[in-house]
């Protein structure tokens, strides 16, 4: 599964391949791991199972900026509490892609504790981002043979709209509009506008994020009727299988809902989107990707 994408055809836009994508990815190690952890492998890892979206979240310390989720922070694995940083996140990404060239990977940034979203971009883009030709950062949707080696961001930081440095080619994919879908919404799917610095915005992305509901809510209302009943999307579709509260971890979240998925038939060239699990397991990935084919 760790070159999957050499199949895609060069001309298919990414939004359109079915892939899978794991939630709070950085969160093998992490403190407060009963509400917290998320995966259980590293983002190297998650690659080579053929994951191809991660989802990162951090928290801006001096210049530099450390993975948490939420108020908890996530450290590396096999290292007591040696806080995992940005740059080992993008250290694996890198590893991968010179080892597999004809993938990409989706790199969604947050800022999920500490600070403002736009001090924590401040810092991503000038620490981490500029002068670095792995990254694809234009505020547009590209297609598969423009983004093969690379690592393309999606941002879900504010740029600040007056600083004349941030511009729709070097801020990534704007997703900063992505909206907290309350567990009482009669629509489980938001549209999303992708907004753009210079002119109208023409693209959209769909979402179905309930986070909030319990597991079998959470399977039978926003997860399974997607799953049998797409919806027509032209753009990205994010749909997280992914949920936790104060009575179930993570962890039985996706025990109870990753299983109903994995008994779930899926049609072979059918647009499902990009599903974001937690606790992937190899057999689970290959599930979304071969309907590509």
């Amino acid at each position: 599964m760790n070159d999957w994408m050499q199949n895609i055809p060069d001309s298919f836009m990414i939004c359109d391949i079915n892939l899978p994508g794991t939630h709070d990815s950085c969160s093998k190690k992490v403190q407060f791991s009963y509400f917290s952890k998320c995966q259980c492998m590293s983002i190297f890892e998650q690659l080579n199972i053929g994951v191809r979206f991660i989802d990162v979240r951090v928290e801006k310390t001096g210049n530099r900026l450390k993975t948490v989720h939420g108020i908890a922070d996530c450290y590396k694995p096999g290292e007591r509490k040696n806080n995992l940083m940005l740059e080992d996140v993008i250290a694996d990404c890198k590893a991968f892609l010179k080892a597999n060239p004809t993938e990409s990977v989706f790199f969604c940034l947050k800022r999920d504790d500490g600070g403002s979203s736009e001090d924590a971009f401040e810092a991503f883009f000038d620490n981490y981002l500029q002068n670095d030709d792995f990254w694809y950062t234009e505020n547009r949707v590209p297609s598969m043979g423009e983004v093969r080696g690379k690592i393309v961001l999606l941002n879900r930081c504010c740029a600040e709209a007056e600083n004349e440095k941030y511009t729709d080619f070097n801020c990534g994919i704007n997703l900063s509009g992505w909206p907290d879908l309350p567990k009482s919404a009669e629509k489980t799917v938001a549209v999303v506008p992708i907004p753009r610095r210079n002119g109208k915005s023409t693209e959209a992305y769909l979402l179905q994020d309930m986070y909030k509901l319990s597991p079998k809510k959470k399977w039978a209302k926003a997860v399974k009727p997607l799953l049998e009943n797409p919806p027509e999307a032209k753009g990205f579709f994010f749909n997280f299988l992914t949920a936790a509260d104060f009575i179930h971890s993570p962890k039985k979240y996706a025990k109870y809902i990753n299983k109903r998925y994995l008994k779930t038939d899926l049609s072979a060239l059918t647009k499902y989107g990009w599903l974001i699990f937690d606790f992937p397991t190899e057999k689970m990935c290959r599930k979304i990707i071969l309907t590509n084919f």
